[in-house]
């Protein structure tokens, strides 16, 4: 069964800055991903915490998907350091949870490649849907 036919939710948070302009570069190339992906834009990616991410799937996510900037691209320095040490964080909270370890997944692009953040996109949703059909 499609995640889109259970009407399944994916959170995509991303940086307001370089990540962000992947996804803006995405719609200028017409390039689409599936409607089931919400993006949710941030100031920075670092200043993201593990309550909100699990705030998420509490309200109903299947998967989130966080986007933020090349290291030596981020606009505050250290953001990209800061959400590597959440997001392994959020995973321990996560196994204690009982999700599964590919129902969030952190990525990093580099400023407007909108082709690497959709396909990037597009497997990230491929593999909640596999989990979803598994289960």
């Amino acid at each position: 069964m499609k995640i889109q036919e259970k009407g399944s939710k994916i959170i995509l948070f991303t940086c307001n800055w370089n990540a962000y302009s992947g996804l803006e570069g995405a719609g200028a190339e017409k390039r689409s991903y599936s409607a089931s992906v919400h993006p949710i834009r941030l100031s920075c990616l670092g200043r993201i915490t593990p309550g909100i991410i699990l705030k998420a799937f509490e309200q109903g996510a299947k998967g989130v998907y966080l986007v933020g900037c090349l290291e030596d691209e981020c606009r505050y320095e250290t953001g990209s350091q800061q959400i590597r040490e959440i997001f392994l964080e959020t995973k321990n909270l996560l196994k204690l949870l009982g999700y599964q370890d590919n129902q969030c997944q952190l990525d990093f692009v580099a400023a407007g490649n909108g082709k690497s953040f959709v396909e990037n996109i597009h497997k990230f949703v491929k593999g909640i849907e596999e989990l979803e059909e598994n289960l």
